[in-house]
């Protein structure tokens, strides 16, 4: 989600919220208002009417009094009249005797008064028709007070998205913007203080970021050229020396293990420089590859180590012919790494499982288990404890190449093999 979505968001359900509350509440609080009002004013009128019985002379003038508005009378006490004063809600139609008159609200009090030593009943109301009319009325002040909000809200979000423009367009070139590219991040001019100093400082950081990599790029390529030569002149000169005669038993054998260093060696200069050419994105464009024709021509070139030592090497899923859309050099480094540690760390009769699968392709290899953890297992230079010549960075190089290609790579150890599992977008 968006930052201006976001707080423009947060503030409009906090502000219904706080209406939605607000209205119900206001019409309770106005309407309780409203009815204790009336309240007072029907028991002050009863007041007054009390001290005023004395200027009826009988009962008779009694019992046919009514107020100018027909809203107050006085009765006889029933055997049904209650003798405990209460005000109470009833609805009276404006015409009795037509039932189609609509009914009226009426806040009414019902009283006990005493005339001459008896008992009466006062019955005297006030219509509720003003406060509903008033709570009404409130009720759509309040409404339009949310829809005013609600206005506000879009105008302020109309306005934020203009202001915040500039950004969204700084974001949209560095999201296109390449380091490895010469070309220059040009940045839209921005009238606000804070997107004119971001837009600075991102442009002076791209440009140090890309001479930064064109540095390291040139040292990179430098340093492997010349790391190259005297290498390849020492095992040269070294291969010369082991021709010569005579040679002892321990010259010999220095001169051997020397030899394996140096081929060591190369192989490390040869990935190291696999990895900065990755880094650097050296590599072309992806191309149709067929996945059954890169595995089967690296079994082809592993073949003799797997038959000396033994090995079973079982292919699932080969007739399936998956085609990728990928560099052919990166897949066949990455798939050669992982068969490579397949057939150098699967002892003599053991086992190997190539499968291939429409989203994946697995290798799997019979084994104990490793002595270190998956993030140590894919860390430059991470071994087990087993020795065997590698380098340390053949599964740093493929899992290198994996994530620089959109793929996925896995490890999983159960039921005594090592699962590794490359996974295709």
């Amino acid at each position: 989600m968006k930052l201006l979505d976001r707080t423009l968001r947060t503030y409009l359900l906090y502000s219904a919220l706080v209406m939605l509350v607000s209205i119900p509440v206001f019409y309770v609080v106005i309407e309780r208002l409203f009815t204790g009002e009336i309240d007072e004013v029907l028991w002050l009128r009863k007041e007054a009417i009390q001290a005023s019985l004395s200027r009826f002379p009988d009962e008779k003038a009694l019992l046919t009094w009514r107020d100018l508005e027909g809203n107050s009378r006085l009765q006889a006490v029933g055997p049904q009249t209650p003798l405990r004063n209460r005000v109470f809600d009833r609805a009276y139609r404006e015409h009795p005797n037509d039932p189609r008159s609509e009914p009226e609200p009426f806040r009414e009090l019902s009283a006990i008064l005493t005339f001459q030593g008896k008992p009466y009943q006062l019955i005297t109301r006030t219509s509720l028709v003003e406060q509903k009319d008033l709570l009404e009325a409130l009720v759509l002040v309040l409404a339009g007070l949310l829809g005013l909000l609600l206005l506000g809200l879009w105008l302020n979000r109309r306005t934020a998205r203009q202001l915040w423009q500039p950004f969204y367009e700084t974001l949209a070139q560095l999201q296109q913007y390449r380091i490895d590219e010469g070309r220059p991040l040009v940045l839209p001019a921005s009238d606000i203080t804070e997107f004119a100093e971001l837009n600075q400082t991102i442009s002076g950081l791209t440009r140090r970021s890309h001479q930064a990599f064109i540095d390291q790029k040139e040292f990179t390529e430098n340093a492997a050229h010349e790391m190259q030569t005297p290498v390849a002149v020492f095992q040269t000169r070294l291969e010369r020396l082991v021709q010569t005669q005579p040679l002892t038993n321990e010259q010999a054998e220095l001169l051997g293990s020397l030899n394996g260093v140096t081929a060591r060696l190369s192989r490390l200069n040869k990935s190291l420089l696999l990895l900065a050419r990755i880094d650097n994105q050296s590599y072309a464009d992806p191309e149709p590859v067929y996945l059954t024709d890169v595995l089967n021509g690296l079994i082809e070139q592993s073949i003799e180590t797997v038959i000396a030592k033994q090995i079973e090497l079982v292919r699932t899923g080969f007739e399936e012919g998956v085609l990728l859309q990928i560099n052919r050099t990166l897949l066949d480094t990455l798939l050669s790494n992982l068969l490579t540690n397949a057939i150098r760390y699967t002892p003599t009769n053991g086992r190997i499982v190539i499968s291939i699968q429409p989203q994946s392709v697995s290798i799997a290899n019979t084994g104990e288990p490793l002595a270190i953890t998956e993030t140590q297992l894919f860390a430059r230079f991470g071994k087990g404890e087993a020795q065997t010549g590698g380098v340390g960075l053949g599964l740093a190089i493929a899992k290198k190449i994996a994530d620089t290609c959109g793929c996925s790579l896995t490890y999983q150890y159960a039921n005594g093999q090592h699962h590794f599992v490359l996974w295709f977008g």
